[in-house]
């Protein structure tokens, strides 16, 4: 299996508000980075952070669960 080039990644395009390209760029500038490896990054991260607390989230409700069926009557 062959490495996909920059050619032949994935693209989309996104609208950045007012200043925000700047302070990517800046960002970028000071990691030794470039602007899509930061903002790659960006993202990996939001959506892991999105798993992890869907994982929690999960496993409160299953303790709660196990609470209710702990305390209800026999």
């Amino acid at each position: 299996m062959s490495k996909s080039t920059s050619q032949q990644a994935d693209k989309f395009v996104v609208r950045l508000p007012d200043g925000m390209r700047n302070r990517l760029t800046d960002a970028a500038l000071a990691q030794h980075a470039s602007m899509n490896t930061l903002f790659i990054q960006a993202l990996e991260q939001f959506l892991d952070s999105q798993q992890r607390q869907q994982l929690l989230l999960d496993a409160l409700a299953e303790q709660v669960k196990r609470l209710e069926r702990a305390s209800a009557p026999a």
